[in-house]
């Protein structure tokens, strides 16, 4: 059965209803219970269906159908006490009396939903434009207007007092409505919307009719019908999104995503450029040194000059320089896809410093967020260190700045000249005799960018370069050394 014939014939059936009492006059205790059950019914369809959406449905959907479950499920008690004191006290009128109970617990159903909604549109409020508020400010006069009789009056009995609480309940939510609604008014999200609107609509109209019969300027056989075909539009609401699934969007969700495929988007672009790299090392820079080795040796067969035999052996560290570097590369694509961890950086200098034949004094500690690729990073700037800045000594000084891990990688070499330093970290850069592959200070410098981190260098005192590396900290304490 399709959405609207439920909804037809449930109107239908209330109208019947309401006609025949009209014209043929029911007898109260005739009519009354059968409204009241028909309610009953209505409201504990809309309760299961609610709590089966809830628990079928995941994240926001979850959450704002287990609010319309605590809503529908205290409307229901909120009827059967109002049947309760028509049974206690034997009167088949309806009468403010009747009320004592509905109001507060009436009162209470709305505050998850509300906040929900409120909650809604403070979190993604940064996406929405000045436009989408527009429908709730021009709804503001019309709600005021609709009940500006009923304010300021005075109130002797609490229920009715509260009930006028329970109409500013509903103009907030009408106004959240609305604002949603524009601003997701052209996806399929618009459907929670704009039928949550047309309920609480109805439902505010049947609140301004209840509050009006409690003030007696209103038959309670009218606003008992508002009320009853609101819950009509209830049920048949939640019938609808039982049968049709709608995916509930939500932009803070979406940016979300987004920013997560922008990042994998930077990786697989950083991933391409090292695959390159490595691909071009492979296919030109050692290719090349074989070349160079393999001319040598053919010149020394037939020359049996001593001096290129030098020549093979240097071509050769550097062949294994690049492989050395290559394999570096490959650490930092194998540890792209890794979530970066707390890593204790004294423990990593202290396994560092064990593969080099120098002085090297570590001071102090700290805790960065890294991942396995730190090690190359360290051993980058002592071998440059060693082989450029010629050093016979390094310190590394470790220290928490502000929120920031901070490495410092001190030597006492030649230091590096003001006018390339700008360059360094650039990829193949090599100055002077002395220069390798070009590629350790760019390895640094990819590692520590994808950590979210700086590197830049700095004069020693007298003499030397100095490394700094700042981190993000990772607050973990450590033992003491």
């Amino acid at each position: 059965m399709s959405i609207y014939a439920v909804g037809l014939l449930l109107s239908l059936f209330e109208l019947t209803l309401f006609t025949v009492n009209y014209y043929y006059g029911l007898p109260p205790y005739v009519f009354l219970p059968s409204i009241y059950l028909f309610n009953i019914i209505l409201v504990m369809v809309a309760f299961i269906a609610s709590v089966y959406l809830a628990r079928a449905s995941k994240s926001e959907r979850r959450t704002l159908f287990s609010t319309l479950a605590f809503f529908s499920g205290l409307l229901l008690l909120s009827i059967l006490s109002v049947g309760q004191m028509v049974w206690v006290r034997s009167d088949f009128q309806l009468k403010v009396e009747h009320f004592e109970y509905f109001i507060p617990i009436y009162l209470l159903a709305e505050t998850p939903i509300l906040g929900f909604f409120l909650w809604k549109i403070l979190r993604e409020m940064r996406y929405f434009d000045v436009k989408h508020f527009l429908p709730a400010i021009l709804a503001i006069p019309i709600l005021v207007f609709s009940s500006y009789e009923l304010v300021g009056l005075e109130y002797s009995n609490l229920s009715t007092f509260i009930h006028l609480e329970t109409l500013i309940c509903d103009s907030v939510i009408i106004l959240s409505l609305l604002t949603l609604t524009a601003a997701y008014f052209k996806t399929e999200s618009a459907a929670y919307y704009k039928s949550f609107l047309l309920y609480f609509i109805l439902k505010y109209i049947s609140d301004v009719a209840l509050l009006r019969s409690f003030r007696g300027w209103l038959d309670f056989d009218l606003s008992t019908a508002i009320f009853t075909f609101s819950n009509i539009v209830l049920l048949t609401v939640l019938y609808k999104f039982y049968r049709t699934e709608i995916t509930l969007l939500s932009y803070y969700d979406l940016d979300a995503e987004r920013k997560k495929y922008a990042e994998l988007y930077a990786q697989v672009n950083e991933l391409q450029e090292i695959l390159k790299l490595i691909n071009r090392m492979l296919r030109h820079d050692i290719l090349n040194k074989l070349q160079i080795i393999s001319g040598y040796v053919e010149t020394y067969r037939m020359t049996k000059r001593e001096e290129l035999l030098d020549k093979v052996m240097k071509a050769v560290e550097e062949s294994s320089s690049y492989i050395d570097k290559i394999r570096e590369l490959e650490k930092i694509v194998l540890t792209m896809s890794e979530k970066l961890k707390p890593i204790n950086m004294r423990e990593v200098a202290e396994e560092v410093a064990k593969s080099f034949n120098i002085e090297i004094n570590i001071k102090g500690s700290c805790v960065a967020m890294a991942d396995g690729a730190i090690y190359s990073v360290l051993e980058n700037l002592i071998s440059n260190a060693i082989k450029h800045g010629r050093t016979n000594r390094v310190d590394i000084i470790l220290s928490e700045f502000e929120d920031d891990c901070e490495i410092r990688v001190v030597d006492y070499g030649v230091g590096i000249p003001l006018e390339i330093r700008r360059q360094i970290f650039k990829e193949s850069f090599k100055y002077g005799e002395t220069g390798g592959t070009g590629l350790g200070l760019y390895i640094v410098k990819r590692v520590v960018e994808r950590y979210g981190g700086k590197v830049w260098v700095e004069d020693t005192k007298p003499h030397g370069a100095t490394f700094v590396i700042r981190l993000k900290a990772a607050r973990v304490k450590l033992s003491e050394r």
